[in-house]
């Protein structure tokens, strides 16, 4: 990687400091948030400490270009319009409509699932995604490896198909919750990162099937019962994969002024639905 790049899981979980000192201890990040409509990062939430360790505080929003990365923290600017809704208004965006990726399924227009968005690579100054890995769970990630999808094949977060997302304002998982209109809940918004057909030629890399399957090129003659093995154990895979059903949420201002962790159910609920809990 460049200078200028940077991933997803180097920067989420990344300590926050910042104040005047530039030393006071903010959080950690938790979530990168997305531009509505363009292939970029715009800023981070971050997870602030409880007060007392029994009062739960807001999250807080802070812009890309406000902080400094530094030694592996994150050094947000002593600046007003460095974080929450001056920060937003600035950057000229609606937060309700901004959209965290990580999480959601990325699907190609006829409904083909490639996993989901795990981690993203994007430029640290300007946001711009490079690439983004498909994540399909620990067991199969592990056999079958990642999908490396670079910026050109992704056409960017598409609402109508894909998992259904928590609606903006309402706190509410309607991955699970259903919303049934008929009892006046409001209706359930689907949402994906689509990418384009191409995609699906790209060949995943680093899982188990691809290193037996080098081996097996290697011995074909004398084992070719291997390949065949291989095949099989691939295949099996995929069709778990297709189980991992996750959920993905907007970056809502509303969210964001709520004081009960609700990104931190959004992030358990995925968890247990990749490992099938």
């Amino acid at each position: 990687m460049t200078k200028n790049t940077i991933s997803s899981n180097e920067l989420i979980g990344a300590r926050v400091v910042g104040g005047k000192s530039g030393i006071k201890r903010i959080g950690k990040v938790r979530h990168l948030v997305f531009h509505p409509s363009e292939r970029r990062a715009i800023g981070f939430i971050v997870k602030r400490p409880d007060f007392l360790w029994m009062f739960r505080r807001k999250d807080q929003f802070v812009s890309l270009d406000s902080f400094d990365w530094l030694d592996g923290r994150v050094v947000v600017r002593n600046t007003p319009d460095a974080t929450d809704g001056r920060a937003y208004k600035r950057l000229g965006l609606n937060p309700d409509v901004c959209v965290i990726w990580i999480g959601l399924p990325l699907m190609t227009q006829d409904g083909s699932t490639f996993g989901l968005v795990g981690n993203v690579t994007f430029n640290l100054l300007t946001g711009t995604v490079l690439s983004v890995e498909s994540d399909s769970g620990m067991a199969s990630n592990t056999l079958l490896g990642r999908r490396t999808i670079p910026a050109e094949m992704i056409q960017g977060f598409h609402k109508g198909m894909g998992t259904a997302l928590s609606m903006p304002g309402s706190g509410t998982d309607l991955a699970h919750a259903g919303g049934d209109a008929s009892k006046g809940d409001p209706p359930v918004i689907l949402g994906a990162l689509l990418v384009c057909d191409e995609a699906a030629a790209v060949v995943a890399e680093g899982g188990v099937a691809e290193k037996a399957g080098k081996a097996t090129a290697v011995v074909a003659e004398k084992a070719g019962k291997v390949g065949a093995a291989v095949s099989r154990t691939a295949s099996a895979a995929a069709k778990t994969t297709g189980k991992a059903v996750n959920i993905g949420a907007y970056a809502t201002g509303r969210q964001l002024g709520k004081s009960k962790g609700m990104f931190s159910a959004f992030k358990e609920e995925y968890k247990k639905s990749r490992h099938g809990r």
